[in-house]
């Protein structure tokens, strides 16, 4: 494993926080817009979130039939820089960082500001899971043959008398700390396109916790403040010194 620290040139593309919540009763589309405009965030819309949901029936004695429809359950706010993004939905809110990542404490700044907002228009009744979620791209100076066991521990390695070429891999875990019951979703990724002899690895660490809280619960920010820190140790768990040297 690698060493903890600081990486001045992380690999991050995306890195987010993010809160569900079950919605006060009757909230709808139409109230959330109005509630919460781009005005009071400071962002500017990008416009709305749908979510398709499909039904599939299947008759007795008849045909299978299916149906669709479409919902419109949140909005998209970005700052006006570019570097921010904001899904704000009935069911919760995502605050996302674009590159260059700054730091968690901007990070964490911004996701505190915007969820007062968030709670103060909106009112949710609980907060029912908090997640931070890093997606690391990593280029990995890899020729044809090497072990990718020289920057990350563990990855299920090719056979020695397979071909040695790799033209893609996906490996995932989903994890449990067994002292906190959090999770975390592990991934990492190859999906072909290496050139000039780098390799593009996505390393994807989603650190979530189910949770029951009200949402001015300074427990919320606790738990996140928690959920960062497992996503470190998976992080820097996952790849060794001389893959974190590349973006010291």
């Amino acid at each position: 494993m690698a060493r903890k620290r600081h990486l001045s040139r992380a690999p991050i593309t995306e890195a987010l926080i993010d809160i569900q919540v079950t919605p006060k009763e009757g909230l709808t589309f139409d109230a959330l817009r109005v509630g919460l405009g781009a005005s009071a965030l400071g962002y500017y819309e990008k416009g709305p979130i749908t979510e398709s949901l499909v039904q599939f029936s299947l008759p007795v004695g008849g045909e299978p039939q299916t149906s669709s429809r479409a919902a419109q359950v949140g909005i998209r706010f970005h700052s006006n820089d570019e570097k921010y993004v904001a899904q704000c939905r009935l069911s919760g809110f995502t605050l996302s960082r674009l590159p260059p990542y700054e730091n968690w404490d901007n990070l964490r700044t911004e996701a505190t500001r915007i969820w007062k907002i968030y709670a103060d228009c909106l009112t949710p009744a609980r907060v029912t899971r908090v997640a931070t979620r890093f997606i690391n791209n990593l280029r990995l100076p890899m020729q044809t043959g090497e072990s990718y066991q020289l920057y990350f521990n563990k990855l299920v390695d090719v056979p020695e008398e397979a071909p040695q070429a790799v033209e893609m891999f996906f490996q995932r875990f989903q994890l449990v700390d067994s002292e906190t019951g959090a999770r975390v979703n592990l991934t990492l990724m190859h999906g072909g396109g290496a050139a000039d002899g780098v390799l593009p690895v996505v390393l994807d660490v989603d650190a979530f916790a189910q949770t029951d809280l009200s949402p001015g619960d300074s427990d919320i920010w606790t738990t996140i403040e928690r959920l960062r820190d497992l996503k470190n140790r998976t992080f820097f768990g996952t790849i060794t010194e001389r893959a974190a040297e590349l973006y010291e």
